[in-house]
């Protein structure tokens, strides 16, 4: 059992392995939005059932991948694990015995109360509280202004049933078994108030300033996805094909394996910029086989910028009544990057008809 205890001992703090502090909260933040952006590509080709009135909702169930499961499954998992330890970092700048279980070591307590550092057998030796306790603890000291910046962590008040909501799920799928949201209420979910809760944590200076560990890269057509899934107003019938569209290009942005941007580009010989023109290169390589492989079209990606979005073109024939062609209708039925990954079918409407008009149409 020696070998075990070593190899689990084999690892290091990632926070002090690097220059700039990375608190496991944004790699869990970031699994997260990947994860629920993922769920369109997961599901699209049956996203037009889902606005029908034509399947029951036992029929739709049934519809459900395995990736839809492993996707939103995640996506609960770690959204509550970003809050959890957004809470406990709070707790703990306060002051570190707020987020642990009282240690019975008097030696432990005393460093602790004096701000001392621990050795390792000493942190180990501390367990941390319950979420649930987090909260409760949290919303104690912010109701009895016994928190600094008390009046800046208000929005967790407001915020209590989201908190408890997401740790529920989290402990339904976790410790009772697969549990899986539908769609749309994933959808709702995380866009009306997971999305701007987290926002509302990202604000605050112990957590302002670290996107580049936990956001996408910018788009090329200035598109904020986080941001307008955030803004969609859930109290109308709100568009699930326009809540799809951005969770693709949030998707796509998370896959963009360029270093700069295409806009943001300098021109300089430096190495983001050579690795950026190899997959360029690459990318459009690819776009141009497939083109003439496919009469297809190309245009830049609103994602990556690239020039190698591919419009591929599907045609359907009209008959008369001597069972000849009368009308022959070429229409495009699916655009896919070859940069980023950016894919969509034809369910989908121009882009400009959800408010983007930056992003030229695909459809005809």
């Amino acid at each position: 059992m020696n070998k075990i205890i070593d190899i689990s001992k084999n690892g290091f703090r990632v926070c002090e392995s690097r220059e700039n502090e990375l608190d496991i909260a944004f790699i869990s933040l970031r699994l997260a939005l990947k994860a629920y952006f993922s769920t369109y590509r997961d599901l699209k080709l049956n996203l037009s059932s889902l606005n029908s009135n034509i399947f029951n909702i036992e029929d739709v169930d049934k519809n459900y991948s395995l990736s839809y499961y492993e996707s939103c499954t995640e996506t609960i998992v770690h959204f509550q694990h970003f809050f959890e330890l957004a809470c406990k970092h709070i707790l703990k700048n306060e002051h570190p015995l707020l987020a642990d279980v009282a240690s019975k070591k008097a030696v432990v307590l005393s460093k602790l109360l004096k701000g001392e550092i621990l050795n390792e057998i000493e942190d180990n030796s501390l367990q941390s509280i319950e979420f649930s306790e987090a909260i409760s603890r949290l919303l104690e000291l912010i109701k009895n202004e016994s928190i600094n910046d008390f009046k800046l962590l208000n929005f967790i008040l407001s915020g209590e049933e989201v908190l408890r909501t997401v740790n529920s799920l989290r402990n339904r799928i976790w410790h009772r078994g697969l549990f899986v949201l539908r769609y749309e209420a994933l959808d709702e979910l995380v866009c009306r108030f997971i999305l701007p809760l987290v926002s509302e944590f990202l604000s605050l200076n112990v957590f302002y300033g670290n996107e580049i560990n936990w956001k996408y890269k910018d788009l090329h057509c200035n598109v904020d996805p986080i941001s307008e899934l955030s803004n969609i107003n859930f109290n109308t019938a709100f568009e699930l094909d326009k809540v799809a569209f951005l969770k693709e290009m949030g998707r796509a942005a998370y896959n963009n394996p360029l270093y700069e941007t295409v806009l943001k580009r300098t021109g300089r010989q430096n190495f983001s910029s050579l690795f950026d023109n190899a997959s360029i290169q690459k990318a459009e390589d690819v776009a141009n086989q497939e083109l003439q492989k496919h009469h297809a079209e190309l245009k830049a990606c609103p994602v990556c910028g690239v020039n190698s979005l591919i419009l591929y073109p599907e045609s359907d024939c009209e008959y008369n009544n001597d069972n000849e062609v009368s009308n022959v209708i070429t229409y495009i039925w699916k655009i896919t990057c070859e940069c980023c990954g950016f894919s969509l079918h034809n369910e989908f409407k121009n882009a400009k008809d959800y408010g983007f008009n930056n992003i030229e149409d695909f459809w005809v």
